[in-house]
């Protein structure tokens, strides 16, 4: 399937590309928003934080999970190679995180700034399980990432 492989290898880098802008822009102003002490610069942080997960993020998180589907096996390649369900596994992880802790882990942020108690922000924003997760889920995007670059053992 050479012919549709190429299309898809495009797609799938751009998606990621895509992807990948909207997480690291999603972390970075998280991260910022939560190390400020200065509430107008926070909510303005957190607010681009949302657009950056909303317009990126999701939607590039979409497209490369079905085109990294497809483009496996357009090239043929086996599910179980190891760099691939390695991949996939660890895709998972992210995108789990993303749907389950990091969906509830949103509104609790945005509850707290919508009741107006910026300790309540801080304390959200600072929590240590939420600092160590998304600490861990970035060493999986990495660790994601130099799998997809290097695919060892191919």
């Amino acid at each position: 399937m050479p012919e549709l492989a190429r299309p898809l290898v495009l797609v799938h880098v751009i998606s990621a590309i895509l992807y990948g802008a909207g997480y690291i822009g999603t972390n970075l102003l998280t991260e910022f928003a939560r190390r400020s002490d200065d509430p107008v610069a926070r909510r303005y942080a957190l607010a681009f934080s949302t657009r950056f997960d909303r317009m990126l993020n999701a939607p590039g998180g979409t497209v490369v999970s079905l085109t990294g589907l497809a483009t496996t096996w357009a090239f043929g390649y086996s599910f179980l190679t190891l760099w691939i369900a390695a991949s996939i596994v660890l895709w998972l992880i992210v995108m789990g995180l993303g749907i389950v802790y990091w969906r509830s882990y949103g509104k609790r942020v945005d509850s707290a700034l919508s009741s107006g108690d910026e300790s309540a922000v801080t304390r959200v924003l600072r929590e240590p399980r939420s600092v160590a997760m998304s600490r861990i889920e970035n060493l999986v995007f990495l660790t994601l990432v130099a799998l997809m670059v290097l695919r060892p053992g191919t």
